[in-house]
C-alpha cells in the first residue's frame, strides 16, 4: 500500500521521463475556478478490459471512442460534415471522415511541400493558434522546399523562447509575492518550487525542460497535506472494491487505473483557502501549446519524437483540437449517460479543456459561449428544416444544456407541437397557385363538415315544425267525421 501511495502521488524534485510519462496518466486538471484551465479529457469510451467509469483516455483513445458511437448519438457527431460550428468556441468542427482521409494523405505525403499542400485543403477548419502556425511553415516552405516541417519550428525556436521563457517569469514572480500570505510551512515549500523552476526556466539543455503540469500539480501536492491524500486513497481503493470485487473488472490494475481517475476528480473539488486559489488561479496563467504561439514552436520544435516521424505528428497535432467529438452536457463522472438528450457535438480542444466541470465554469472561461451556443443551435435546426436530423434531437438537447446553465444558454425552439394555430386564410386554391397548407385544410374540412352538421339541424327543425302545421286537431277531425256520417 505504501509502495503503491509513494508511485502515485509522491513528486521528485527532479524532472525525468519516467516521471513525466507516468503523470500523464492521473494528473489532475489545474486550473481554478475563473481562470483558463489545465484539464485532461473525461470522456469514458468502452470495449474489453474498459472500466465503466470517469477514465483519462489519450487522443487516439477519443478518435477510437468517436469512431465507436453508434444510432443517434453518432448521428449528432456526424453533422460536422455539413459546417457545424462548436458551441463553446465557434470555431468550424471537422468531421472524422475528413480528418481520417486527411490522416492517410499526410501518411502517404514524401515532403513537407505535399503536407502543406494536403493541410491548405482543411484551413478553415485550424484553430487561431495552429492557423498562425500553418502560415508560418508555408512561408518557409515557398523560400525552402527542403526543410521539414520540424525544422521550420526549430528555425524560430531561439526568440519563441527567449519570449516565452519572460512571460513564465513574471507570472512565477508574482506567484512568488502572492505566496508570502500562506502559512511559513507552505510558502516556504512554494518558494523552493520557484527557485527549482526558475533554474529550470533559464536552464537551456533538453534534459532539464520545464514542464507547467507537474509545475502545478507540485503546487497542489503542498496545498493538500499528505495524510489527507493517503486517507482519500485508501477510501477510493475502498469503493472501487465495494462496486467491482464480484466483477470481471475487479482487478489489481483496474484498481489502479480507478483510483487515479478518482483522484483526478477528488483534487478537482478540494477545498483550497481563498490564498491557495489566488496562487492556483495566477499558475492558470502559464502559457500552452493551444492558444500561445510561442509555447507551440517551443514545445513541438523541442520535442523527442525518437523513432516516429515528427512532420507527421505536427501534421496531425494541427488538426487535432478541431476534430468533431461527442461532448456529455452532464459529464460521465457526474452520473450523464451517453443518450440523445445528454449528447452534443464539440471540439476536441473545448471538449479536453471541459473535463468534469459544469456549464456555468466553462460559461465563464469561454466568456462568448452564450452567442456561440445560439448560432450551433440555429445551425441545427436550418440541418432540420433540410431533413438532416431531427428537431426533437435539438428540443431535448437545448432543454439539458438550459437546466445545466440555470437558464443561460437557452434557444426558443419552436416545437411543432406547440405551434399557435395561425388564422385561416380563406381563398380559392386555384387562384394565384396558391397551396392550402396541411393545418389550413383541416380547419376548412372542419368548417364544412360543422357547416353540414349546422344545415341538417337546421332542416330537421324546419321539417318539424312544417309537419306539426299540416296535422289536424282532434276535435275538428271529430267534428268533420260527424258531418260527413250524418
Amino acid at each position: 500500500m505504501k509502495i503503491f501511495q509513494i508511485n502515485l502521488f509522491k513528486l521528485n524534485n527532479n524532472y525525468n521521463k519516467n516521471e513525466i510519462t507516468g503523470l500523464n496518466s492521473f494528473l489532475p486538471r489545474y486550473g481554478v475556478k475563473l481562470r483558463p484551465q489545465i484539464q485532461q479529457d473525461t470522456v469514458s469510451f468502452t470495449g474489453k478490459n474498459k472500466l465503466p467509469d470517469i477514465m483519462i483516455p489519450r487522443f487516439d483513445d477519443m478518435i477510437a471512442q468517436t469512431q465507436n458511437l453508434t444510432g443517434r448519438v453518432r448521428h449528432i457527431v456526424e453533422l460536422a460534415k455539413y459546417g457545424l460550428n462548436c458551441p463553446v468556441c465557434g470555431h468550424i468542427m471537422l468531421d472524422l471522415g475528413k480528418y481520417n482521409n486527411y490522416e492517410k494523405k499526410i501518411t502517404s505525403a514524401t515532403n513537407s511541400t505535399e503536407m502543406i499542400a494536403h493541410m491548405e485543403e482543411l484551413k478553415k477548419y485550424l484553430h487561431p493558434t495552429e492557423a498562425k502556425i500553418f502560415e508560418i511553415m508555408k512561408s518557409e516552405n515557398q523560400k525552402n522546399p527542403k526543410k521539414t516541417l520540424h525544422d521550420i519550428l526549430k528555425s524560430y525556436l531561439p526568440e519563441s523562447e527567449k519570449r516565452l521563457v519572460e512571460l513564465q517569469a513574471q507570472i512565477l514572480a508574482y506567484i512568488g509575492i502572492l505566496s508570502r500570505d500562506l502559512p511559513e510551512k507552505e510558502c516556504l515549500d512554494v518558494q523552493n518550487l520557484l527557485k527549482e523552476t526558475f533554474n529550470r526556466l533559464i536552464d537551456a539543455r533538453e534534459t532539464s525542460r520545464f514542464s507547467r503540469k507537474i509545475f502545478i500539480s507540485k503546487l497542489k501536492n503542498i496545498f493538500i497535506p499528505e495524510n489527507e491524500r493517503t486517507e482519500l486513497v485508501i477510501k477510493l481503493i475502498g469503493e472501487f472494491w465495494g462496486k467491482y470485487k464480484n466483477t470481471k473488472y475487479g482487478t489489481i490494475n483496474n484498481m489502479e487505473r480507478y483510483v487515479k481517475s478518482r483522484f483526478v476528480y477528488e483534487i478537482e473539488n478540494w477545498d483550497y483557502t481563498p490564498e491557495q486559489e489566488k496562487i492556483l488561479d495566477e499558475s492558470a496563467y502559464l502559457p500552452r501549446a493551444r492558444d500561445n504561439l510561442d509555447a507551440f514552436i517551443v514545445k513541438y520544435s523541442k520535442k523527442d519524437y525518437k523513432r516516429d516521424n515528427p512532420d507527421r505528428k505536427i501534421a496531425l497535432r494541427m488538426y487535432s483540437n478541431s476534430l468533431s467529438t461527442l461532448e456529455h452536457i452532464i459529464p460521465q463522472s457526474k452520473g450523464g449517460l451517453t443518450v440523445i438528450e445528454n449528447s452534443a457535438a464539440e471540439c476536441a480542444s473545448c471538449n479536453n479543456g471541459r473535463s468534469s466541470d459544469s456549464i456555468i465554469t466553462q460559461i465563464v472561461e469561454n466568456p462568448t459561449m452564450p452567442v456561440n451556443y445560439r448560432n450551433y443551435i440555429m445551425q441545427l435546426l436550418g440541418f432540420a428544416k433540410a431533413g438532416l436530423t431531427k428537431e426533437k434531437y435539438i428540443i431535448a438537447q437545448n432543454s439539458t444544456y438550459r437546466n445545466e446553465s440555470l437558464g443561460i444558454l437557452d434557444v426558443e425552439i419552436p416545437s411543432s407541437s406547440k405551434k399557435k394555430k395561425a388564422p385561416i386564410q380563406k381563398h380559392n386554391k386555384h387562384e394565384m397557385n396558391i397551396t392550402p397548407t396541411k393545418a389550413e385544410r383541416r380547419a376548412a374540412k372542419k368548417e364544412k363538415i360543422e357547416k353540414i352538421e349546422k344545415a341538417k339541424r337546421k332542416a330537421t327543425r324546419k321539417k318539424k315544425i312544417d309537419n306539426s302545421k299540416n296535422v289536424p286537431k282532434k276535435n275538428s277531425d271529430k267534428k268533420t267525421r260527424n258531418r260527413r256520417f250524418w
